[in-house]
């Protein structure tokens, strides 16, 4: 853990290399924009691919730069030996260039991905009977106050953890869903960092997209979403199994799915491609993070993500339905 603040914000670089998917992700990037002025924010998902692509751009950086750094990875973890090896590749490199490396994260990490991770990096991660993002963390972490970052830390808890207080915060979260839907969402997002470096969360800009370009999608996607909605007893849940669309946010509509299905407990929703997304009623004890390990995934216990596929795709024809979800969901939810 770095102790000195004033050094790190005075002496070094840093490389920000964050979840891009929300508002934790995002955040995180844009407190260490706020807090140290010499950053970078690189932003990534999960996925073999992705690991390799933050490799490079450690190298890159590391190569390039005329002055030590510290890299901070944050909002990512990682449950797969050949993912994480282009990342430790990298980082003993950037170690023996004099870089610093701490992973900052609140997600379910096995034992043993936290010992690997650990002979390279500082890892930080959040207490199991602690409810804390990403955000918060780094900001405990590096000992940032600045009254911008702090603001930050709330609205990012508020919406990974989707408590009341998302209300008084600007619809963002379906913002950054519909900027990931767009052919130059890279470039979005940045903008969305740069500007919560600032302490600006929502501005005309903003507000122009949301009224004009999002809304107007935005309910024809619900109404199509809640019609694909079927209800299945599986185990003694009752789950409900939902096509989503990729322009709306998962706990959107999860949180209507719970609202007109009053006895459902848990919501899974689903994409073409295979990728699910697991959430759970408000007040259930039911651990997602548990049933996505058992869908090759992870994430929180009130919400994770998960993948399947399809038993019977035909040649040239990949994608999922809900006959390909019902049998894995028997095998997960014991």
């Amino acid at each position: 853990m770095i102790d000195d603040y004033e050094m790190l914000k005075t002496k070094y670089r840093i490389l920000s290399i964050t979840h891009q998917q929300d508002v934790d992700g995002l955040f995180c990037g844009a407190i260490l924009k706020n807090a140290f002025p010499d950053t970078l924010v690189y932003l990534t998902n999960y996925g073999y691919n992705n690991m390799l692509g933050i490799s490079k751009t450690i190298e890159n950086n590391v190569l390039r730069s005329s002055k030590k750094g510290t890299v901070i990875i944050s909002d990512l973890s990682i449950d797969n030996l050949d993912e994480v090896k282009p990342i430790e590749n990298a980082a003993i490199k950037a170690k023996e260039s004099g870089w610093k490396f701490i992973w900052i994260d609140h997600h379910f990490w096995s034992e043993n991905m936290k010992e690997k991770v650990k002979t390279f990096a500082t890892l930080i991660l959040s207490k199991d009977d602690e409810q804390k993002c990403a955000a918060e963390i780094i900001c405990e972490t590096l000992k940032i106050k600045r009254t911008a970052c702090q603001r930050m830390t709330k609205f990012a808890h508020a919406s990974d953890f989707r408590t009341d207080q998302i209300n008084k915060f600007p619809p963002l979260p379906e913002l950054i869903r519909y900027f990931l839907t767009l052919p130059d969402a890279y470039k979005k997002l940045q903008i969305i960092v740069n500007k919560a470096s600032k302490g600006i969360f929502w501005d005309e800009d903003f507000q122009e997209v949301y009224e004009h370009n999002y809304l107007p999608l935005k309910e024809s996607a619900m109404q199509k979403a809640i019609g694909s909605c079927t209800i299945h007893n599986i185990n003694n849940y009752k789950v409900a199994v939902v096509e989503s669309s990729q322009i709306l946010s998962k706990s959107i509509i999860a949180e209507k799915i719970f609202e007109l299905q009053k006895d459902v407990h848990l919501a899974v929703l689903f994409a073409p491609d295979g990728k699910l997304s697991i959430r759970r009623k408000l007040g259930s004890d039911i651990r997602c993070d548990l049933i996505a390990q058992r869908l090759h995934g992870g994430g929180h216990s009130y919400a994770a993500a998960g993948i399947i596929k399809s038993r019977t795709q035909n040649e040239g024809d990949t994608k999922i339905g809900t006959e390909d979800i019902i049998p894995e969901l028997q095998k997960a939810l014991i």
